[in-house]
Protein backbone atom coordinates (compact mmCIF):
# COMPACT_ATOMS: atom_id res chain seq x y z
CA UNK A 1 0.00 0.00 0.00
CA UNK A 2 0.81 3.73 -0.63
CA UNK A 3 1.09 6.52 2.47
CA UNK A 4 -1.86 7.93 1.02
CA UNK A 5 -4.34 4.74 0.89
CA UNK A 6 -2.95 4.18 4.43
CA UNK A 7 -4.26 7.73 5.19
CA UNK A 8 -7.55 7.44 3.42
CA UNK A 9 -7.87 4.50 5.57
CA UNK A 10 -7.05 5.21 8.79
CA UNK A 11 -9.48 8.51 7.83
CA UNK A 12 -12.25 6.44 6.81
CA UNK A 13 -12.44 5.66 10.70
CA UNK A 14 -14.75 7.63 12.59
CA UNK A 15 -12.78 9.79 15.12
CA UNK A 16 -14.86 10.14 17.50
CA UNK A 17 -17.11 6.63 18.45
CA UNK A 18 -17.16 4.59 21.80
CA UNK A 19 -14.23 3.50 22.70
CA UNK A 20 -13.35 0.23 22.90
CA UNK A 21 -12.45 -1.22 26.31
CA UNK A 22 -8.77 -1.65 27.64
CA UNK A 23 -8.60 -5.20 27.27
CA UNK A 24 -9.49 -4.70 23.57
CA UNK A 25 -6.20 -3.18 23.06
CA UNK A 26 -4.59 -5.42 25.32
CA UNK A 27 -5.28 -8.25 23.13
CA UNK A 28 -4.39 -6.43 20.16
CA UNK A 29 -0.32 -5.42 21.95
CA UNK A 30 -0.23 -9.46 23.06
CA UNK A 31 -0.67 -10.22 19.65
CA UNK A 32 1.82 -8.34 18.39
CA UNK A 33 4.27 -9.11 20.77
CA UNK A 34 4.04 -7.06 23.72
CA UNK A 35 6.37 -4.50 22.97
CA UNK A 36 5.76 -1.58 25.51
CA UNK A 37 7.19 -4.29 27.84
CA UNK A 38 10.46 -4.06 26.55
CA UNK A 39 10.26 0.29 26.85
CA UNK A 40 10.55 2.58 29.99
CA UNK A 41 7.38 4.87 29.92
CA UNK A 42 6.51 8.20 30.45
CA UNK A 43 2.55 8.53 30.37
CA UNK A 44 0.94 12.20 30.33
CA UNK A 45 -2.58 13.01 30.58
CA UNK A 46 -4.28 16.54 30.94
CA UNK A 47 -6.57 18.81 29.55
CA UNK A 48 -3.93 21.51 28.08
CA UNK A 49 -0.13 21.24 27.94
CA UNK A 50 -0.09 17.56 27.65
CA UNK A 51 1.89 17.83 24.11
CA UNK A 52 4.17 20.29 25.12
CA UNK A 53 5.26 18.34 28.04
CA UNK A 54 5.65 15.21 26.16
CA UNK A 55 7.90 17.53 24.02
CA UNK A 56 10.30 18.38 26.99
CA UNK A 57 10.46 15.20 28.34
CA UNK A 58 11.38 13.69 24.66
CA UNK A 59 14.00 16.01 24.13
CA UNK A 60 15.62 15.55 27.42
CA UNK A 61 15.81 11.54 26.73
CA UNK A 62 17.12 12.38 23.06
CA UNK A 63 19.72 14.88 24.59
CA UNK A 64 21.04 12.20 27.09
CA UNK A 65 21.66 9.47 24.66
CA UNK A 66 18.46 7.59 24.94
CA UNK A 67 16.92 6.31 22.02
CA UNK A 68 13.55 7.82 22.46
CA UNK A 69 9.74 7.60 21.29
CA UNK A 70 7.19 9.85 21.43
CA UNK A 71 3.41 9.69 20.90
CA UNK A 72 1.12 12.68 20.45
CA UNK A 73 -1.95 13.72 18.87
CA UNK A 74 -3.44 15.72 16.78
CA UNK A 75 -1.10 16.18 13.56
CA UNK A 76 -0.97 19.54 12.22
CA UNK A 77 0.08 18.55 8.52
CA UNK A 78 0.97 14.79 8.32
CA UNK A 79 -0.25 11.59 10.13
CA UNK A 80 3.33 10.57 10.88
CA UNK A 81 4.08 13.52 12.93
CA UNK A 82 2.35 11.46 15.76
CA UNK A 83 5.09 8.83 15.84
CA UNK A 84 8.67 9.83 16.00
CA UNK A 85 11.87 8.58 17.43
CA UNK A 86 14.50 10.88 18.29
CA UNK A 87 13.50 14.05 17.32
CA UNK A 88 12.72 12.74 13.93
CA UNK A 89 8.90 11.31 12.27
CA UNK A 90 8.66 8.31 10.98
CA UNK A 91 9.31 8.30 7.55
CA UNK A 92 6.21 7.62 5.38
CA UNK A 93 7.78 4.05 4.60
CA UNK A 94 8.06 3.18 8.16
CA UNK A 95 4.45 4.52 8.85
CA UNK A 96 2.95 2.26 5.84
CA UNK A 97 5.37 -0.36 7.73
CA UNK A 98 3.56 -0.12 11.12
CA UNK A 99 -0.34 0.29 9.61
CA UNK A 100 0.59 -2.99 7.62
CA UNK A 101 1.55 -5.01 10.94
CA UNK A 102 -1.48 -3.75 12.66
CA UNK A 103 -3.86 -4.37 9.91
CA UNK A 104 -2.76 -8.07 9.39
CA UNK A 105 -3.35 -8.56 13.17
CA UNK A 106 -7.20 -6.50 12.89
CA UNK A 107 -8.00 -8.78 10.29
CA UNK A 108 -6.58 -11.49 12.26
CA UNK A 109 -8.54 -10.86 15.61
CA UNK A 110 -12.08 -9.85 13.67
CA UNK A 111 -12.33 -13.28 12.83
CA UNK A 112 -11.56 -14.43 16.84
CA UNK A 113 -14.45 -11.50 17.29
CA UNK A 114 -12.71 -8.69 18.07
CA UNK A 115 -14.19 -5.50 16.90
CA UNK A 116 -11.49 -3.07 14.87
CA UNK A 117 -9.26 -0.68 16.72
CA UNK A 118 -10.15 2.57 16.80
CA UNK A 119 -8.76 5.83 14.93
CA UNK A 120 -7.10 6.47 17.89
CA UNK A 121 -5.98 2.73 18.85
CA UNK A 122 -4.70 1.75 15.44
CA UNK A 123 -2.42 4.69 15.71
CA UNK A 124 -1.18 3.76 19.38
CA UNK A 125 -0.84 -0.06 18.10
CA UNK A 126 1.04 1.57 15.07
CA UNK A 127 3.46 3.69 17.65
CA UNK A 128 4.20 0.66 19.57
CA UNK A 129 4.57 -1.58 17.04
CA UNK A 130 7.42 0.65 15.03
CA UNK A 131 9.06 1.42 18.73
CA UNK A 132 9.44 -2.08 19.60
CA UNK A 133 10.86 -2.95 16.27
CA UNK A 134 13.26 0.09 16.40
CA UNK A 135 13.87 -0.95 19.97
CA UNK A 136 13.55 2.34 21.80
CA UNK A 137 14.54 2.94 24.85
CA UNK A 138 12.12 5.22 26.05
CA UNK A 139 8.89 5.88 25.41
CA UNK A 140 6.80 9.47 26.15
CA UNK A 141 3.07 8.72 25.45
CA UNK A 142 0.46 11.18 25.21
CA UNK A 143 -3.19 10.02 26.35
CA UNK A 144 -5.53 10.78 23.38
CA UNK A 145 -9.15 11.74 25.71
CA UNK A 146 -9.02 11.69 28.96
CA UNK A 147 -6.77 8.74 30.64
CA UNK A 148 -8.65 6.10 32.40
CA UNK A 149 -10.30 4.65 29.31
CA UNK A 150 -7.68 6.15 26.92
CA UNK A 151 -5.88 3.35 24.84
CA UNK A 152 -2.83 4.32 26.10
CA UNK A 153 -3.63 3.17 29.44
CA UNK A 154 -3.18 -0.33 29.23
CA UNK A 155 0.82 0.34 30.11
CA UNK A 156 0.83 -1.06 33.93
CA UNK A 157 4.14 0.27 35.15
CA UNK A 158 5.22 3.32 33.51
CA UNK A 159 8.10 5.10 35.15
CA UNK A 160 6.45 8.15 36.07
CA UNK A 161 3.07 9.07 35.34
CA UNK A 162 2.53 13.17 34.55
CA UNK A 163 -0.80 15.21 34.50
CA UNK A 164 -0.74 18.56 33.20
CA UNK A 165 -3.55 21.20 34.14
CA UNK A 166 -7.24 20.47 33.71
CA UNK A 167 -10.01 22.26 32.50
CA UNK A 168 -13.10 22.41 30.76
CA UNK A 169 -13.42 20.51 27.40
CA UNK A 170 -14.66 17.31 26.06
CA UNK A 171 -17.37 17.64 28.67
CA UNK A 172 -19.82 15.40 26.70
CA UNK A 173 -17.30 12.65 27.54
CA UNK A 174 -15.28 12.79 30.62
CA UNK A 175 -18.04 14.86 32.61
CA UNK A 176 -19.37 17.85 33.50
CA UNK A 177 -17.00 19.22 36.47
CA UNK A 178 -14.35 19.87 37.42
CA UNK A 179 -14.04 16.75 39.96
CA UNK A 180 -15.40 14.35 37.23
CA UNK A 181 -12.85 15.33 35.02
CA UNK A 182 -9.86 15.01 37.06
CA UNK A 183 -10.81 11.73 37.87
CA UNK A 184 -10.80 10.89 34.15
CA UNK A 185 -6.99 11.97 34.10
CA UNK A 186 -6.30 10.23 37.36
CA UNK A 187 -6.95 7.03 35.91
CA UNK A 188 -3.46 6.96 34.89
CA UNK A 189 -2.03 6.57 38.01
CA UNK A 190 -0.37 3.06 38.74
CA UNK A 191 0.10 1.41 41.92
CA UNK A 192 3.45 2.18 43.52
CA UNK A 193 4.78 4.75 40.13
CA UNK A 194 5.07 8.31 41.28
CA UNK A 195 3.04 11.16 39.58
CA UNK A 196 3.42 14.54 39.05
CA UNK A 197 0.91 16.74 38.61
CA UNK A 198 -0.01 20.84 38.32
CA UNK A 199 -1.13 21.45 41.46
CA UNK A 200 -2.74 24.78 41.09
CA UNK A 201 -6.46 24.47 41.73
CA UNK A 202 -7.53 22.56 45.08
CA UNK A 203 -9.92 20.72 43.50
CA UNK A 204 -7.92 18.73 41.34
CA UNK A 205 -5.34 18.54 43.74
CA UNK A 206 -7.82 17.10 46.06
CA UNK A 207 -9.02 14.13 43.20
CA UNK A 208 -5.63 13.54 42.24
CA UNK A 209 -3.68 13.41 46.00
CA UNK A 210 -6.77 10.62 46.62
CA UNK A 211 -6.41 8.66 43.72
CA UNK A 212 -2.99 8.45 44.22
CA UNK A 213 -3.45 7.46 48.05
CA UNK A 214 -5.54 4.98 46.91
CA UNK A 215 -2.86 3.50 44.79
CA UNK A 216 -0.15 4.12 47.28
CA UNK A 217 1.53 6.34 44.57
CA UNK A 218 3.89 9.17 45.77
CA UNK A 219 2.84 12.88 44.66
CA UNK A 220 5.14 15.19 43.15
CA UNK A 221 2.89 18.61 42.69
CA UNK A 222 3.90 21.44 41.01
CA UNK A 223 2.59 25.03 41.46
CA UNK A 224 3.29 28.39 40.65
CA UNK A 225 5.24 29.33 43.80
CA UNK A 226 7.51 26.22 42.80
CA UNK A 227 9.31 28.31 40.34
CA UNK A 228 10.65 31.65 39.09
CA UNK A 229 10.64 33.62 36.09
CA UNK A 230 13.96 35.69 35.36
CA UNK A 231 13.99 36.83 32.13
CA UNK A 232 11.39 37.37 29.17
CA UNK A 233 12.38 38.15 25.57
CA UNK A 234 10.06 37.96 22.74
CA UNK A 235 11.37 33.92 21.80
CA UNK A 236 12.32 32.89 25.14
CA UNK A 237 11.61 32.93 28.72
CA UNK A 238 14.44 32.15 31.67
CA UNK A 239 13.35 30.81 34.95
CA UNK A 240 14.69 28.20 37.99
CA UNK A 241 13.31 25.87 40.28
CA UNK A 242 12.78 27.38 43.47
CA UNK A 243 12.97 23.61 45.19
CA UNK A 244 13.33 20.43 43.87
CA UNK A 245 16.42 18.51 42.51
CA UNK A 246 16.91 21.59 40.37
CA UNK A 247 16.88 24.12 42.84
CA UNK A 248 18.29 27.35 41.52
CA UNK A 249 19.10 25.97 37.78
CA UNK A 250 18.65 28.88 35.35
CA UNK A 251 16.42 27.02 32.43
CA UNK A 252 15.36 29.08 29.36
CA UNK A 253 12.75 27.57 26.65
CA UNK A 254 11.74 28.88 23.42
CA UNK A 255 8.65 30.32 24.00
CA UNK A 256 7.18 33.52 25.20
CA UNK A 257 4.07 31.79 26.99
CA UNK A 258 4.58 31.43 30.83
CA UNK A 259 2.46 28.57 30.73
CA UNK A 260 5.23 26.92 28.97
CA UNK A 261 7.14 27.71 32.08
CA UNK A 262 5.06 25.40 33.76
CA UNK A 263 5.18 22.65 31.43
CA UNK A 264 8.49 22.73 31.49
CA UNK A 265 8.54 22.38 35.09
CA UNK A 266 6.24 19.42 35.09
CA UNK A 267 8.38 17.98 32.54
CA UNK A 268 11.87 18.33 34.72
CA UNK A 269 10.11 17.00 37.98
CA UNK A 270 9.33 13.98 36.04
CA UNK A 271 13.05 13.84 34.87
CA UNK A 272 14.19 14.25 38.24
CA UNK A 273 12.78 10.77 39.09
CA UNK A 274 14.50 8.81 36.06
CA UNK A 275 17.49 7.62 38.30
CA UNK A 276 19.61 7.44 34.66
CA UNK A 277 19.01 10.57 33.75
CA UNK A 278 18.64 13.54 36.38
CA UNK A 279 22.03 14.00 37.18
CA UNK A 280 22.73 15.63 33.64
CA UNK A 281 21.93 18.56 34.22
CA UNK A 282 22.88 20.06 31.00
CA UNK A 283 20.90 17.23 29.22
CA UNK A 284 18.12 19.06 31.31
CA UNK A 285 18.99 22.34 29.80
CA UNK A 286 19.45 21.26 26.08
CA UNK A 287 16.21 19.53 26.12
CA UNK A 288 14.05 22.45 27.48
CA UNK A 289 16.14 25.28 25.38
CA UNK A 290 15.67 23.38 22.10
CA UNK A 291 12.86 22.14 22.15
CA UNK A 292 10.74 22.24 18.60
CA UNK A 293 6.81 22.40 19.50
CA UNK A 294 4.55 23.28 16.53
CA UNK A 295 1.54 25.55 16.89
CA UNK A 296 2.00 26.42 20.39
CA UNK A 297 3.19 30.10 20.68
CA UNK A 298 4.83 29.44 17.64
CA UNK A 299 6.70 32.28 16.06
CA UNK A 300 6.29 31.08 12.02
CA UNK A 301 7.47 34.84 10.79
CA UNK A 302 8.57 37.86 12.00
CA UNK A 303 5.38 39.14 13.84
CA UNK A 304 3.19 36.22 13.06
CA UNK A 305 2.39 33.58 15.74
CA UNK A 306 0.53 30.51 15.58
CA UNK A 307 -1.47 29.26 18.61
CA UNK A 308 -3.29 26.01 18.81
CA UNK A 309 -5.78 27.01 21.71
CA UNK A 310 -8.97 25.74 21.26
CA UNK A 311 -10.87 25.58 24.61
CA UNK A 312 -11.40 27.56 28.09
CA UNK A 313 -8.36 27.00 29.82
CA UNK A 314 -6.65 27.13 26.80
CA UNK A 315 -7.91 30.42 25.47
CA UNK A 316 -7.10 32.09 29.14
CA UNK A 317 -3.94 31.34 28.91
CA UNK A 318 -3.47 32.64 25.16
CA UNK A 319 -5.50 36.10 25.87
CA UNK A 320 -2.65 36.23 28.77
CA UNK A 321 0.19 35.83 26.58
CA UNK A 322 -1.26 38.09 24.13
CA UNK A 323 -2.25 40.93 26.73
CA UNK A 324 0.76 40.50 28.36
CA UNK A 325 2.68 41.02 24.82
CA UNK A 326 4.96 44.17 24.11
CA UNK A 327 3.64 45.64 20.82
CA UNK A 328 4.70 49.14 19.40
CA UNK A 329 1.82 48.42 16.30
CA UNK A 330 -1.73 46.75 16.20
CA UNK A 331 -2.52 43.28 17.97
CA UNK A 332 -4.44 41.54 14.83
CA UNK A 333 -6.28 38.06 15.58
CA UNK A 334 -6.92 35.40 13.16
CA UNK A 335 -9.07 33.06 14.30
CA UNK A 336 -11.71 30.11 13.73
CA UNK A 337 -13.30 27.28 15.91
CA UNK A 338 -15.31 23.66 15.64
CA UNK A 339 -18.27 23.38 16.32
CA UNK A 340 -18.30 21.56 19.92
CA UNK A 341 -16.01 24.54 20.83
CA UNK A 342 -17.26 26.94 23.57
CA UNK A 343 -16.51 29.65 21.19
CA UNK A 344 -18.87 32.62 22.74
CA UNK A 345 -16.51 32.21 25.59
CA UNK A 346 -13.89 32.27 23.31
CA UNK A 347 -14.14 35.46 21.63
CA UNK A 348 -15.32 37.05 24.54
CA UNK A 349 -12.41 36.73 26.53
CA UNK A 350 -10.19 38.06 23.52
CA UNK A 351 -12.47 41.01 22.99
CA UNK A 352 -12.79 41.73 26.25
CA UNK A 353 -9.48 41.38 27.08
CA UNK A 354 -7.22 41.43 24.50
CA UNK A 355 -9.14 44.31 22.69
CA UNK A 356 -7.71 43.80 19.26
CA UNK A 357 -7.56 46.01 16.70
CA UNK A 358 -9.05 43.51 14.23
CA UNK A 359 -10.09 40.13 14.14
CA UNK A 360 -10.03 38.14 10.74
CA UNK A 361 -12.48 35.33 10.89
CA UNK A 362 -12.40 31.81 8.62
CA UNK A 363 -14.33 28.22 8.62
CA UNK A 364 -12.56 24.92 8.61
CA UNK A 365 -13.80 22.83 5.86
CA UNK A 366 -15.34 19.62 7.24
CA UNK A 367 -18.37 18.34 9.18
CA UNK A 368 -17.19 20.03 12.78
CA UNK A 369 -17.17 23.36 10.91
CA UNK A 370 -18.64 26.79 11.90
CA UNK A 371 -19.56 29.36 9.34
CA UNK A 372 -17.11 32.74 9.31
CA UNK A 373 -20.67 34.73 9.58
CA UNK A 374 -21.52 32.66 12.80
CA UNK A 375 -18.41 32.78 14.17
CA UNK A 376 -18.35 36.90 13.82
CA UNK A 377 -21.18 37.30 15.50
CA UNK A 378 -20.00 36.58 18.83
CA UNK A 379 -16.98 39.19 18.57
CA UNK A 380 -17.69 42.86 19.32
CA UNK A 381 -16.20 46.45 19.84
CA UNK A 382 -13.51 45.43 17.09
CA UNK A 383 -12.90 45.81 13.83
CA UNK A 384 -13.72 42.51 11.66
CA UNK A 385 -13.19 40.73 8.50
CA UNK A 386 -14.82 37.47 7.21
CA UNK A 387 -14.41 34.86 4.64
CA UNK A 388 -14.91 31.08 4.48
CA UNK A 389 -11.95 30.72 2.91
CA UNK A 390 -8.91 30.24 5.10
CA UNK A 391 -6.67 31.46 2.24
CA UNK A 392 -7.97 34.43 1.33
CA UNK A 393 -8.05 35.15 5.28
CA UNK A 394 -4.81 34.38 6.11
CA UNK A 395 -3.71 36.25 3.25
CA UNK A 396 -5.74 39.59 3.45
CA UNK A 397 -4.32 39.59 7.16
CA UNK A 398 -0.68 39.58 5.98
CA UNK A 399 -1.35 42.26 3.70
CA UNK A 400 -2.84 44.46 5.94
CA UNK A 401 -0.35 43.86 8.99
CA UNK A 402 2.12 46.79 9.08
CA UNK A 403 5.77 46.37 10.23
CA UNK A 404 4.99 46.96 13.71
CA UNK A 405 1.97 44.75 14.13
CA UNK A 406 1.51 41.18 15.23
CA UNK A 407 -0.64 38.73 13.87
CA UNK A 408 -1.87 35.68 16.61
CA UNK A 409 -3.76 32.61 15.10
CA UNK A 410 -6.03 30.97 17.63
CA UNK A 411 -8.65 29.21 17.93
CA UNK A 412 -8.15 25.35 16.59
CA UNK A 413 -5.66 23.03 15.45
CA UNK A 414 -7.40 22.21 12.52
CA UNK A 415 -7.06 26.05 12.04
CA UNK A 416 -3.25 26.36 12.36
CA UNK A 417 -2.65 23.00 10.32
CA UNK A 418 -4.30 24.31 7.38
CA UNK A 419 -2.10 27.57 7.93
CA UNK A 420 1.11 25.63 8.11
CA UNK A 421 0.07 23.71 4.94
CA UNK A 422 -0.26 26.96 3.17
CA UNK A 423 3.19 28.38 4.76
CA UNK A 424 4.64 24.80 4.17
CA UNK A 425 6.48 25.22 7.42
Amino acid sequence: MTYEEVEEYINSIPKFVKKNKPEHTKAFLSKIGNPQNGMKIIHVAGTNGKGSVCAFVSNILNESGKKTGLFVSPHLVEMTERISICNKNVTKEEFVEGFINVKAVADEMKNSGYDSPSYFEFLFLMAMDIFGRNNVEYAVLETGLGGRLDATNIIESPEVSVITSIGYDHMEILGDTIEKISAEKAGIIKKNIPVVYQANDDTVRHVIEKKAADMDAVTHPVAYKDYKIIKKSDNYIDFCPVCGYYVNIVFRIPFIAEYQVENAMLAITAVSLLKDIRRDSDAVKNGLSGVRWQGRMEQVMPGVYFDGAHNGPGIDCFVKTVSDFECSGRKLILFSAVKEKDYDYMANEICNYIKPDKVYITSIDGTRSVSADTLAAKFFDTDIYISDDIETVFKTAIKEKETDDVLFCVGSLYLIGELKKLLKC
